[in-house]
């Protein structure tokens, strides 16, 4: 649920990297797949346009444990097999819930269509607004932004329920690895409302300047409305 901010062009060496071992250009990743000898290097590119998180979930992701995700799946448009602006990186074995035994990312979507919501600069936080299409709470569940227009709404809960955002094992992540001990930090000082605007502040701006932290954008949201954003 990261923005994720493409260039304006492809990388220079982009062509050769979809170049099969027979030197043709591929367009058919699927068809292609085990002969694109540079593959690895294309990969390693988007993950670090990423920072490191995976797409949609925002866990921490490596050459290792990711995959090469079409965001148009090349069922629905195979011209966009190999297009740059439509790869992202995500992450790859993810375990089922035990409460539903569903996955989650490409592994529970699956070709379903969803809204390239990542693409979108305002599906993102800064310092001067919050996120214009999700909310966050501190049990770790992420929902479609309150009060938002129903075709936009629409498109926000599609994301979610798709790509099962709400899986268990992403909310205790979220609730207990990274904003717990945040939570645990703020019940302790003092109890004047400057001293704990300043604590979320300080979070906010930490997290913010920290492209790599994971489930950053999820922390980021949550944060946001403490401060009023």
């Amino acid at each position: 649920m990261q923005y994720i901010k493409k260039n304006d062009t492809p990388p220079t060496e982009w062509e050769n990297w979809f170049k099969t071992g027979l030197g043709k250009r591929s367009f058919d990743y699927g068809n292609d797949y085990s002969s694109l000898r540079n593959l690895g290097s294309a990969k390693k590119f988007l993950i670090e346009e990423q920072h490191g998180l995976c797409a949609y979930c925002q866990q921490q992701i490596t050459l290792d444990n990711s995959s090469i995700e079409h965001v148009i799946a090349k069922e629905h448009n195979k011209e966009l097999s190999t297009n740059y602006y439509n790869l992202v990186v995500v992450c790859k074995t993810p375990p089922k819930d035990i409460h539903t035994g569903k996955l989650h990312c490409d592994k529970e979507r699956g070709s379903k269509l969803i809204p390239p919501l990542i693409f979108v600069s305002n599906s993102d936080v800064n310092h001067s607004k919050n996120n214009a299409y999700f909310d966050a709470y501190a049990d770790g569940t992420i929902v479609a932004k309150p009060n938002l227009e129903d075709v936009h709404k629409k498109q926000a809960e599609v994301f979610i329920d798709v790509l099962n955002l709400n899986h268990q094992n992403l909310k205790d992540k979220r609730a207990k690895d990274v904003l717990g001990g945040l939570i645990t930090a703020y019940s302790s000082i003092s109890k004047y409302q400057k001293d704990k605007n300043s604590f979320w502040q300080i979070q906010f701006d930490r997290i913010l300047k920290n492209q790599k932290y994971p489930f950053r954008q999820f922390l980021l949201i949550y944060i946001a409305k403490r401060l009023g954003k």
